[in-house]
Formats: C-alpha cells, structure tokens, sequence
C-alpha cells in the first residue's frame, strides 16, 4: 500500500510538471484568420534554438492559391494539407491548394544555412478564386 501512495504522488508530481506543447508548435498550431475584406495576414515569430515553432493553420477552398513571403533569418517552409500530406521544403510560391479543408504552415530554421535564427516576419495572401 506504502508503495502505491508514493507511486501515485510520484505521477502526480511529475505530471503536474508536464506542460502543454507551447502555441506555435506543430501540435498547437496559431489559428490565422484574415480580416473581414482582406485576403492577406502579416505574422510575426522567433525561431531559437531546441524550441518547435511556428506553425500556423488557416482555412481555404479547392482551387485557391498561397502567396507567401518570409523575412529575417534562413528559414523552410512545410505545408500540410488538409488530407494530412505533407510537403516542403522547397514549396512553389504560388502554391495550389487543392482541396477544401484547414491547411498548416509552417516556418522552420533552415540548419544548413549561417543565420538560421531569430525574428521573422510571415506574409500570407489567399486571394480570392
């Protein structure tokens, strides 16, 4: 009986010290919406060292296009779509997006390049069909 109480208050300890994945992260993505009458959003994030940021999700229709652009430090893009593929780095800029459904997006350290952390700066433009 001894044993299970401390094994119950040792979960309890650590799961007490077990912290949501951070918002941004691949798991918790930042919900984009665009202003009512726009078809574009500026974001802004900070990729460090050891530290799973920035994903973005956002809705679109079949047969839209992403228009993106990122400033600061040597980044690579990643999409996921809708059906749960993936792909990136190295995404065409438009990018078709093919189905109805929530996209993510996501801005990673380019590791193969010098300057591959600190602030960035995240264009996003659905225009319309």
């Amino acid at each position: 009986m001894k044993r299970m109480v401390i094994g119950v208050a040792l979960a309890l300890a650590l799961g007490a010290g077990a912290q949501a994945a951070p918002a941004g992260s691949a798991t918790r993505p930042i919900v984009v919406k665009m202003k009512r009458g726009t078809d574009n959003v500026r974001l802004t994030g900070v990729l460090r060292p050891n530290r799973d940021c920035c994903a973005y999700v956002f809705k679109a229709h079949a047969g839209q296009r992403l228009v993106w652009r990122v400033s600061g430090p040597a980044t690579r893009q990643v999409i996921t779509f809708p059906d749960g593929h993936t792909d990136g780095p190295g995404l065409p800029n438009p990018l078709a997006l093919p189905a109805d459904g929530a996209y993510q997006f996501s801005v990673r350290p380019n590791l193969m390049a010098d300057g591959a952390y600190g602030r960035f700066t995240l264009w996003l433009r659905i225009p319309p069909r």
